[in-house]
């Protein structure tokens, strides 16, 4: 058998779904999967939000529900493309590592981009699945946004901290150390059980495979619908427990399904749920 390495490129927002504007009763919702936190994600996302502002888009579903995050900067320009209406003096996130390598310690503001918009409500999307970069995002925007922000669906993995590489000359492995804690502007980042207890108004749904991602029908985009045309949730996820689901045409939709994982996990397997 010969092995060969060769290159692949990953496609953080799909051509087909990950970017849209959804228009319902004389309102449009911005729409955006964003599938994994890589450097090939900056551009894609500067033209999604250069389309939700050109179109007036104040009101934002964001899907997370599929993403174990991926870089620390790609999700501090999320941020900043959520950010139009923030200071240079206000804070999305602080990153925080031991006492020994303080010098290492970094906290980023605000910083508009020319894409940037200034959103009045926001829907983050996740699921046990949503972990690391992705609750970073939400994290960071929940000082400044508060009621006018929910997370739909089901609780998020609970990954406050983030890894470095170490590499050693004699190994040929490259060891990825947890090595930093990330906290939003109000210090707060202690939420290894998951976002949904740190959010008031949280709204379980299901994941519901009936339909694409980004369409109105599906289960977890219409909670989302509904919450930012103002209209109340039904069920917290904190309420919903672990046997939730929706009913879609009478039918129940799960909201928790097991995610793949392969029979000998890697290392990565393990810490990014839902690569496979």
């Amino acid at each position: 058998m010969t092995v060969v390495k060769a290159d692949y490129e990953l496609d953080p927002i799909s051509d087909r779904y990950g970017a849209k504007v959804i228009s319902e009763g004389g309102r449009s919702y911005g729409y955006l999967n964003l599938r994994t936190f890589i450097s090939s994600a900056n551009p894609q996302l500067r033209a999604a939000f250069a389309s939700f502002k050109a179109q007036g888009v104040t009101d934002v579903i964001i899907d997370f529900r599929y993403n174990g995050g991926g870089l620390v900067s790609t999700a501090e320009l999320m941020g900043d493309l959520l950010g139009s209406n923030r200071t240079a003096s206000e804070l999305f996130s602080q990153t925080s590592f031991r006492t020994s390598k303080s010098a290492e310690n970094d906290r980023h503001f605000f910083t508009a981009q020319p894409e940037s918009i200034a959103p009045t409500r926001i829907a983050f999307i996740g699921t046990g699945s949503t972990a690391s970069a992705s609750e970073l995002v939400i994290n960071g925007m929940l000082p400044y946004l508060g009621t006018n922000m929910t997370l739909v669906g089901s609780n998020t993995y609970g990954k406050p901290v983030g890894q470095i590489a170490v590499d050693k000359s004699s190994c040929d492995d490259r060891m990825r150390v947890v090595a930093f804690a990330t906290v939003n502007a109000s210090g707060q980042g202690d939420y290894y059980d998951g976002l949904a207890p740190k959010i008031a108004n949280s709204c379980a749904a299901g994941d519901d495979l009936a339909f694409p991602l980004g369409d109105a029908r599906e289960a977890s985009v219409r909670r989302a619908i509904d919450f930012l045309s103002g209209q109340a949730c039904a069920t917290r996820i904190a309420d919903a427990g672990g046997g939730l689901s929706a009913q879609r045409d009478g039918v129940a939709v799960t909201a928790e399904r097991e995610m793949l994982l392969a029979e000998r996990p890697s290392a990565a397997q393990r810490e990014l749920p839902g690569l496979f």
